[in-house]
């Protein structure tokens, strides 16, 4: 079972194909027996540099792969809502679907983005122009095996400060960077950097991939989603009088938190 949950999967998001689609909508849960598996979609951030970044997610729809490009889509949620991605980083989450769907492999994910989603920087609010998001949805390249009787917890792990461009006339453009995560097969990493002043960014790096938070107030930081591996943490402080520093062999383990304890970083 073990080798049929995945552990990361990391996606390119690009705007998805219009297209006639037969449309199922999701219960709510699976039981033994009726071979439905239920599917919880969960949404976190990386910090960034706004006040606040709001996404109008009207849907969440899946597409198992034994259907064709017009059957073998479900509905996980036709809630609409409003997120603010700056809320939930940090080792903070939030649900935004969840559905019972026939057992089976799942290959594809589309983010319905709807009216009203915009930025806040310096005061100001900004509209977020999102191309084709309601009306085919934003894409996301999945591998997700669906069991029956047996939740599948899905992670967006969002990097809203990558995600957002600034055109030349001053229009914000949403064109999103998202890695999928399976959260029974992850891992989470967190330590505390002195001194707090120093306002320092954090990097979890294992090979080319990486993920960044930025510390709080009092120095603390958390990685909750990460695959396990053996990572080099790289602190970056604000303050430019500190020196960058580097943990190496940093062993994040499946469904466990490695603490790293305190950091103190030294001054030029």
């Amino acid at each position: 079972m073990k080798r049929m949950l995945v552990a990361l999967l990391a996606v390119t998001v690009v705007v998805a194909l219009g297209g006639c689609q037969k449309e199922e909508i999701a219960g709510p849960g699976g039981t033994p027996g009726n071979g439905l598996g239920t599917l919880m979609v969960r949404l976190t951030d990386a910090p960034a540099a706004y006040e606040a970044v709001n996404i109008a997610i009207d849907s969440v729809r899946v597409h198992v792969e034994s259907g064709d490009t017009v059957s073998g889509w479900y509905t996980i949620s036709r809630s609409p809502a409003t997120y603010n991605l700056l809320e939930y980083t940090n080792g903070k989450d939030t649900v935004i679907a969840e559905g019972a769907v026939p057992a089976g492999l799942y290959t594809q994910m589309r983010l319905y983005i709807g009216a009203g989603s915009n930025i806040s920087q310096s005061g100001s609010t900004h509209p977020l122009e999102v191309p084709s998001g309601s009306q085919s949805g934003l894409k996301l390249n999945i591998q997700a095996t669906i069991l029956p009787a047996v939740k599948y917890v899905l992670t967006l792990d969002f990097d809203a400060s990558r995600s957002i461009v600034v055109t030349g006339n001053g229009r914000y453009k949403l064109k999103p960077v998202i890695k999928t995560v399976a959260t029974a097969a992850s891992g989470s990493l967190s330590g505390k950097v002195e001194p707090d002043t120093t306002h320092p960014t954090v990097w979890a790096v294992v090979g080319t991939d990486s993920s960044s938070t930025i510390a709080d107030t009092t120095g603390y930081f958390k990685f909750k989603y990460l695959v396990p591996a053996t990572y080099s943490l790289k602190i970056a402080p604000a303050d430019t009088t500190y020196r960058d520093t580097t943990l190496t062999n940093v062993v994040v383990t499946a469904a466990q938190n490695t603490d790293v304890g305190t950091i103190v970083l030294r001054k030029k």
